[in-house]
Order: structure tokens, then C-alpha cells, then sequence
């Protein structure tokens, strides 16, 4: 049956309206929850769904949970069944194998009615501070199983026709470090899906079901017209990458994420045979993350200006082999899941960039990002006696780009949260932050230089306490970009730069559970930075000096490799720098147009 044709106007006044009740969904979570996690970091995601669980509009949260909330609605109707839903009723679920990602993420899916009939879902998805599990945080770096991880949910009703079934409720609490901060932000998980279905709902009586569903249709169809268009003008081929992570925080050997982007026409394959089988550690991605990982790659290589909904995923195809580091059996341990998924990004973005660049419209590339999302917690008693947990993921560096430098201090691509003010930190736990910095020379040196990453001081301040770390990028940092160099990899520490200064995690480099902590004993995070692009040699020599003014960039790093030479006040030398620049070159005589 053909749809009946909605005018433009309407479809982008209705589907700009569900796109803000998405965002307004997100406000929500912030305004009415508890945790930092929530209310400073918004560590979440919302969506609208049509009533065939298509995603129609989302908030602009996190990317990493987009891809995999799909999973989630549908595992959802399929073992609370269709028919069981009513007015009222909310899902909550976490299982990362049944469509979640990790257990500390919860996923609310709610369905929304009109005069009796199903028209759509409401679903967000949110990281809790602690849902048990071997240690605060739920972060277990030595995990070997899920069961070591957490509580796991599998999709049962907490509300039922809008009232609480405490009977969950308090099973649920029972079972976590936090249970008033678990309880407050479970319910505004709740209120951001009553919002969903109040703007919904809205847009219905505004316009009709029936229009507000073909509006939904043709926006989705759009997206999809788009990113194929996009996708036709890349060269039909092969492209293989890989990328590594440091190790699964059992064994400290390297594990690799191999893929093969298969353009055909106006779609692809994105086939991840040949990656390693999943490992014995928690550095598993479950399939909903992978597929996140995928979409939000292809959509940042295409046109960012595409509405992003179910439609960007119609022209992308998956091969994730069953047993492996992007598509674990359980009961794989997976709570660090997110690492992965940052190194299927950079392994699909670096597959990417062996397509052709002498076309019409060429991939948007960027080299490596900092590829972690640097997990830290801090956890113990206060001098109040209340127990504390903080979870912290500090900023990066992008990398760089064609004709820009990579953002500096700025989450993993694959998130979209924010920082936590160093006000909020030391307000609502006893520590206090001594530093907190842009990392000199940590982005990648290139025609287009890798953006800077952070160093964080974090000072405890109550008798004792534990920390707990489980990152990447390590051993293997992030990568560069047509002869752009690799960004500084990350380090953490402890009492840094004093006679007592000791490696976090030296076994694992980023991957550590409950190391003891005392008074007054200082934690040094240092996240890596964003890779380059390009020749460094290419690189505009007052760029260059100017870096070395704002100390992004050492004088060391600038001679040696930038081969930009500046006098003792900063100044470029013009001669010496095209002489230093001809020698690094080899010394072939060939000066380029930026060579001074």
C-alpha cells in the first residue's frame, strides 16, 4: 500500500518536534536525578521509536548507546510479549545479551498509547554509579565472567500501569553500593519516557496519527536516501584496517579488531572476520555496542547534517562472527565494552581511509581519537562514615583532520558526555582535584596535529579508599594519518612526580581493581592524545610557533618533529627553519609551499 505524501513543511515541523522531545527527555534525566553521572556528566541516551521499534529521533547524548537501544526495545516485546503491555507500564533492563551494552547501563523502554492502540515507544538508556558486582563501580578489570560484573536484569515490568512494583524495586537495591542514588535515577529514567509519550502524544492530537506517522516514514526514508547517496560515490572495493587494543586485563598481549568495509553500489558490509575470539577479560564488545560503533562511524564518514534515526542504518550491513572480541557468547565478562568499541571506530574509520581520495565527495576522515574512555573510580568511606563512589572519564584528544587541528579535552568520539566540574567533585566527595590541565606534546605531531589530552590530580581526602581503572591505549596509542604521527599514549599513577611515585596498573598499564589507597595520596591520570594528519614537515611554521606559545607543543617537539626553529623569544626563524626542515627530509633539496 502507497503512502499518502505529507507536504515538507509539516514533516519538518513534526519531526523537529519529536526531535526536541527526545532532547527534552535528556533534560529531564538531568533535572530530576541524583548521580554526577546524570546530572553533571549526562552518561545517557534517549530515543523515540515508531510502533515497529524503528528509532525515529534521539537526543544528541551518546552515540555508543544509539545503535544498540533497537536491540533493547525488541528483546523487550519479545520476552514481555506483545500483548502484556498496557498503559503505564515501563521496562527496565540491563542484560548486555539481551540488546543492552554493559551492565552498569540500564535501559528504560516504555510504550506509548493512544485511544487504545500501540503508536510508539519511548527508550532511554543511562550509567548507573554501581550495580554491584565484585567492586564499586562495577568496573571489575579482572573480570573473567558476567557474573562477576554485577546484577543483571533481564526485561521485567518496574512499573506497572503506572505504579512502582517495589517487590523489583527493592530486589534491584538489594543489590547495589548506592541504592538512594540508584532508586532516584531509576525514576527519572522513568519521567524522561513519560516525557516521550506526553510530546508524542502531543504531536498526535496536533495532526493526526495518521500524518505524524507518515511524517516519522519520510523523515526515516530521507536518512536513508542520504547516506546511500553518499555511499555511491566511493569507489565499489575492499577496505581492511585493524586496530588493537593493549590487552583484555588478564593477559598483556595485544587483542585486534580486524574489518573489511565492503562498498557495493549505494551500501556496504562491515565484516569483522578474522578479529580475535573473544577474550578471557572484560574487554568483550556485545553485539548492540559493535553495531553502535559501526553506525556512528559510517554517519560521521558520510554527513554529519543527515537526521540521524533508524533510516542511516538501512544501507549498513554487519558480519560480527559469533565468539569473538565484537559479538561474545555468554556469560563472556563485557563491562568494558566501551573500549572496544572505541577501537571498532578507529578500525572502521582507518578501513575507511584506504578509500580513494580523488573524488567529488571523499570519506570525512579524522586519525585516531584518544580511544578510551579512561574509567577511573574512587570509592570508600568518607570521615562521615557514608560510603562514596566516584566514576570518572576524563577527556582526550580527536585527531586531526583534513584543514584542522584535533579537538583538545573532548570525550571519546564514541560518547558524548560531558566533564565533571572539579566544583562538583570536591562538593559532593572528599577529595580534591590538584591539577587539572591540558598534556603538552600529547597530540599527534602532523600537518594537522592531534588534539591535546588532559592530566587530573585527584587528592583523597577521607581515611582510606580504593581506585579502580580500566582503560586503553596504553601500549598501543592512537594512530595516525597519512604520515601524521601517533597521539602520546595514556598513563596513570600514583603520587606522581614524589619519591613514592608507583604505576597504577603496571601489570595491565590501564586495567586495575581496589588498589589501596590512604590520606592524603594523590591519583595521576593522564589520558592519551588524538593521533595526526599529515606530513608534521607540512605543517605551517607559524602554526607551529604559535602551539609552542600556547605550550601545546614543546620547542623539543618543534624542532624535532616539526623542524620549526625558533629563536630564544619564540620567534620563527624563517632560513634556519627550512634548512632544519630539508635535512629531516633527507636532504633532497625539495622545500614545500610551507617550509617558510
Amino acid at each position: 500500500m502507497s503512502r499518502r505524501q505529507v507536504d515538507p513543511v509539516t514533516v519538518e515541523v513534526v519531526t523537529s518536534g519529536l526531535a526536541a522531545g527526545a532532547r527534552e527527555m535528556g533534560i529531564t534525566m538531568r533535572q530530576t536525578s541524583s548521580s554526577t553521572i546524570f546530572n553533571e556528566g549526562n552518561d545517557y541516551s534517549c530515543g523515540i521509536f515508531n510502533a515497529q521499534t524503528e528509532l525515529v529521533s534521539h537526543g544528541e547524548f551518546l552515540p555508543i548507546h544509539l545503535g544498540s537501544l533497537p536491540y533493547s526495545v525488541n528483546y523487550s516485546i519479545d520476552e514481555v510479549g506483545a500483548d502484556r503491555f498496557r498503559p503505564g507500564d515501563s521496562i527496565i533492563l540491563n542484560d548486555p545479551f539481551r540488546g543492552g551494552s554493559h551492565l552498569p547501563d540500564v535501559t528504560m523502554v516504555t510504550p506509548i498509547f493512544y485511544e487504545g492502540g500501540l503508536i510508539g515507544w519511548g527508550a532511554n538508556r543511562a550509567h548507573h554509579l554501581d550495580v554491584g558486582g565484585t567492586v564499586p563501580g562495577s568496573f571489575y578489570a579482572q573480570a573473567r565472567e558476567n557474573y562477576q560484573e554485577g546484577l543483571r536484569i533481564p526485561p521485567v515490568r518496574l512499573i506497572k500501569e503506572g505504579e512502582i512494583d517495589e517487590e523489583i524495586m527493592n530486589m534491584i537495591l538489594a543489590n547495589v553500593r548506592l541504592p538512594k542514588n540508584m532508586r532516584s535515577d531509576l525514576l527519572s529514567q522513568v519521567s524522561a519516557n513519560l516525557t516521550a509519550r506526553r510530546r508524542l502524544i502531543e504531536l498526535v492530537d496536533r495532526y493526526g496519527l495518521e500524518t505524524v506517522e507518515q511524517c516519522m516514514a519520510t523523515e526515516m526514508d530521507n536518512s536513508e536516501r542520504r547516506i546511500r547517496a553518499a555511499i555511491a560515490g566511493w569507489p565499489d572495493g575492499d577496505y581492511y584496517a585493524e586496530d588493537s587494543m593493549d590487552n583484555d586485563g588478564i593477559t598483556d598481549v595485544p587483542r585486534t579488531v580486524r574489518v573489511t568495509v565492503r562498498v557495493r553500489g549505494d551500501g556496504l558490509v562491515v565484516d569483522f572476520t578474522g578479529t580475535d575470539s573473544q577474550v578471557e577479560g572484560p574487554l568483550n564488545s556485545v553485539l548492540g555496542y559493535t553495531a553502535s560503533g559501526v553506525y556512528m562511524t559510517i554517519q560521521a564518514a558520510t554527513d554529519p547534517t543527515i537526521p540521524p534515526n533508524g533510516g542511516c542504518y538501512r544501507p549498513v550491513e554487519i558480519v560480527a562472527p559469533k565468539g569473538t572480541i565484537v559479538n561474545p557468547v555468554f556469560p563472556a565478562a563485557c563491562t568494558g565494552g566501551n573500549e572496544i568499541v572505541s577501537v571498532i571506530h578507529n578500525a572502521v574509520y582507518r578501513a575507511l581511509a584506504e578509500i580513494p581520495r580523488d573524488i567529488p565527495n571523499p570519506v570525512r576522515l579524522m586519525a585516531a581519537d584518544q580511544g578510551s574512555s579512561n574509567n577511573l573510580f574512587l570509592s570508600g568511606f568518607g570521615d562521615d562514615g557514608e560510603r562514596f563512589v566516584l566514576y570518572e572519564y576524563p577527556e582526550g584528544g580527536w585527531g586531526g583532520a583534513e584543514g584542522r587541528d584535533g579537538q583538545s579535552a573532548i570525550y571519546s568520539i564514541v560518547g558524548n558526555t560531558w566533564n565533571l566540574p572539579v566544583e562538583a567533585i570536591e562538593m559532593r566527595y572528599p577529595l580534591r582535584i590538584d591539577r587539572y590541565e591540558l598534556r603538552q606534546d600529547s597530540g599527534g605531531p602532523g600537518e594537522w596535529r592531534g588534539g591535546l589530552s588532559v592530566r587530573r590530580d585527584y587528592r583523597l581526602l577521607a581515611p582510606s579508599g580504593e581506585l579502580s581503572v580500566l582503560g586503553n591505549r596504553v601500549r598501543v596509542p592512537p594512530y595516525g594519518l597519512f604520515g601524521g604521527h601517533h597521539g602520546a599514549p595514556a598513563r596513570y599513577r600514583i603520587d606522581a612526580g614524589t619519591p613514592a611515585e608507583r604505576l597504577a596498573a603496571p601489570e595491565f598499564g590501564a586495567k586495575k581493581s581496589m588498589v589501596p589507597l590512604v590520606r592524603d595520596q594523590v591519583v595521576n591520570q593522564e589520558t592519551a592524545g588524538g593521533g595526526g594528519y599529515g606530513d608534521p614537515l607540512d605543517r605551517d611554521p607559524e602554526a607551529v610557533a604559535r602551539d609552542v606559545r600556547y605550550e601545546y607543543v614543546s620547542r623539543r617537539s618543534a624542532f624535532d618533529d616539526y623542524g620549526v626553529v625558533l629563536d630564544d623569544d619564540g620567534v620563527l626563524d624563517q632560513e634556519l627553519t627550512v634548512a632544519r626542515r630539508r635535512t629531516l627530509r633527507g636532504g633532497t633539496g625539495a622545500d614545500t609551499p610551507n617550509d617558510g
